[in-house]
């Protein structure tokens, strides 16, 4: 289980998503299609749990727009 949220460059706002069954895979480089669109994994960070507390973590998808043609 994990939450994602992408961030999307050029000015696109940040999306959040809910991973309940922990399918999703992210490694820089990826080419993934995101509401019609191609966009490359530029990097992706995984939250630092600082209190050692159990919580879901969350991950930051940095993307950049890619054209195909």
């Amino acid at each position: 289980m994990k939450y994602i949220v992408y961030k999307y460059s050029g000015g696109q706002s940040d999306e959040m998503n809910f991973d309940a069954h922990d399918l999703l895979t992210f490694t820089m480089g990826d080419i993934i299609s995101r509401h019609g669109m191609t966009w490359k994994i530029d990097a992706v960070d995984k939250e630092k749990s600082l209190d050692n507390l159990m919580r879901i973590p969350t991950y930051w998808v940095y993307l950049t727009r890619v054209i195909v043609n």
